[in-house]
């Protein structure tokens, strides 16, 4: 094995469009109106890992709207995949 060869993870990379990782703020928007801030720990084009505070991960719908709070852009999103804090969302794209 090369000494700059990757570690070995246990598990393939899936995503066809490379991670940013970020800090920005932000709230997820139920459908009843209720918000549940969390950070963007990371983003692609195709979706977002948010990390929420306490239980929040478990409290958001399936579905729903991811605010940036300080750019102001909304996005609608659903969950991928969820662990303890964190949610893997996907945007829901005009064409899809």
């Amino acid at each position: 094995m090369s000494r700059n060869a990757p570690p070995y993870s246990g598990h393939a990379e899936r995503r066809t469009t490379p991670r940013k990782p970020t800090a920005l703020l932000a709230f997820a928007l139920n459908s009843d109106g209720v918000r549940f801030p969390c950070q963007v720990r990371n983003i692609s084009d195709r979706g977002a890992m948010l990390e929420f505070l306490g239980q929040h991960a478990t409290m958001v719908e399936n579905a729903f709207d991811l605010v940036l709070a300080d750019a102001k852009v909304r996005y609608a999103v659903k969950v991928v995949w969820r662990k303890e804090r964190t949610t893997g969302v996907q945007f829901c794209l005009d064409n899809e």
